[in-house]
C-alpha cells in the first residue's frame, strides 16, 4: 500500500506583523515615558534627585532632606498657629486739637500774627489791612486799593512798601503760604483781563512775585484767583463790593482742617469775638472803586 505524501507546509508571509507589533508597543511605551517626564512635579523631581544622590553617595545633600509629605496628625492645627498681631493704627493728630506739635504750631502762628500786627500798625489803624486767626491759619486781608489801581494787576509803590514789611516776616516762616486774589461781581472785559478770574489770578501772582523778589522761598508760595465767587459780603451794595475786592495772604497751619480762607467770614464783629488779641478791624475803602 502506497504511503501518503506529506503535505508541504505553507510559508507564513505575515510573520513581520509580530515584529511590527513589538515595535509599536515599544514606541507607545516610549511616548508614555516621555509624557510622564514632561508632567513631572518639580518638587517630586527634586525629592527623587536627592534620593538618588543619597543612595549612590551615602550622604544626604542637605542636613534635613525634603519630605514628600507629612502625616495628618503632625500637621499644625489652627490652635497651634501663633496669633496674627493686630495692626497698630497710626496716631492721628486732629487739626487744631491736642498734641504738643499742634500747640507749638498754634503758638508760633500767634507770634507771627502779633509781629505782623506790629509792623502794619499804621495800615491797620487806617483800615487797609486786617490780621486774623482762622481755621486755615494766619490771614492778612489787604484791600485792593492799597495794592492796585482799579482794574489793574500792577503793584503800586505803596503796595511794594507794605508787602516788603510782610515779606520780612514770611522769610522766617516754615509753613506754606497762599496768596489769594478776590474781586467783586462787577464784570470786567479788557484786552488784558477778559474776566474777573484772570484779574484775581494776575493780582495774586503779582504779590507772589513781589514776595519772591524779597527773599521768600518760591516753593512755599501758592497763587490762586477766586474771582467774584467767594464774597465775604453782599455784592448788592457798594460797601459790600468794596469789601470783596481784596488779596489775602495766608500762612497755612499744618494742622489746618479748613480748605480755603473763605471758610471764615470777613466779619469784624464775629472775628473780634473769636480772637480779640489777634484780629484788627478793617474799614472798607470808598465804594467808588471798580474791581
Amino acid at each position: 500500500m502506497a504511503r501518503k505524501k506529506a503535505e508541504e507546509e505553507h510559508e507564513n508571509h505575515e510573520r513581520w506583523l509580530v515584529s511590527y507589533a513589538d515595535f509599536i508597543t515599544l514606541l507607545f511605551a516610549f511616548f508614555v515615558v516621555m509624557y510622564s517626564i514632561s508632567s513631572l512635579n518639580e518638587g517630586k523631581y527634586k525629592v527623587l534627585s536627592q534620593t538618588m544622590i543619597a543612595a549612590f553617595t551615602g550622604q544626604p545633600t542637605t542636613p534635613n532632606p525634603v519630605q514628600v509629605g507629612q502625616p495628618f496628625n503632625s500637621m499644625p492645627s489652627a490652635i497651634d498657629l501663633p496669633p496674627i498681631p493686630k495692626q497698630q493704627k497710626p496716631e492721628i493728630i486732629q487739626p487744631g486739637r491736642g498734641g504738643p506739635g499742634a500747640k507749638e504750631v498754634q503758638k508760633t502762628l500767634e507770634g507771627v500774627a502779633e509781629k505782623i500786627q506790629q509792623l502794619l500798625a499804621s495800615a491797620i489803624r487806617k483800615g487797609d489791612v486786617r490780621v486774623r486767626m482762622t481755621p486755615l491759619g494766619v490771614v492778612i486781608d489787604i484791600h485792593d486799593t492799597v495794592l492796585f489801581a482799579s482794574g489793574q494787576a500792577a503793584l503800586t509803590p505803596q503796595a511794594q512798601d507794605l508787602l516788603d514789611q510782610i515779606a520780612k516776616v514770611l522769610q522766617g516762616v516754615a509753613y506754606p503760604i497762599q496768596v489769594n486774589g478776590f474781586t467783586d461781581s462787577t464784570p470786567i472785559h479788557t484786552a488784558q483781563f477778559p474776566s474777573n478770574w484772570a484779574l484775581s489770578a494776575a493780582r495774586a501772582v503779582s504779590v507772589v512775585e513781589m514776595f519772591i523778589a524779597q527773599g521768600v522761598k518760591p516753593e512755599q508760595l501758592v497763587a490762586a484767583g477766586y474771582g467774584q465767587y467767594h464774597p465775604v459780603e453782599s455784592n448788592d451794595t457798594a460797601k459790600g463790593r468794596a469789601a470783596n475786592r481784596r488779596v489775602s495772604v495766608v500762612i497755612v497751619s499744618p494742622f489746618s482742617n479748613a480748605t480755603t480762607v473763605t471758610d471764615t467770614p470777613l466779619n469784624p464783629a464775629e472775628t473780634r469775638a473769636a480772637s480779640p488779641d489777634v484780629v484788627s478791624p478793617v474799614t472798607p475803602p470808598s465804594p467808588g472803586t471798580h474791581s
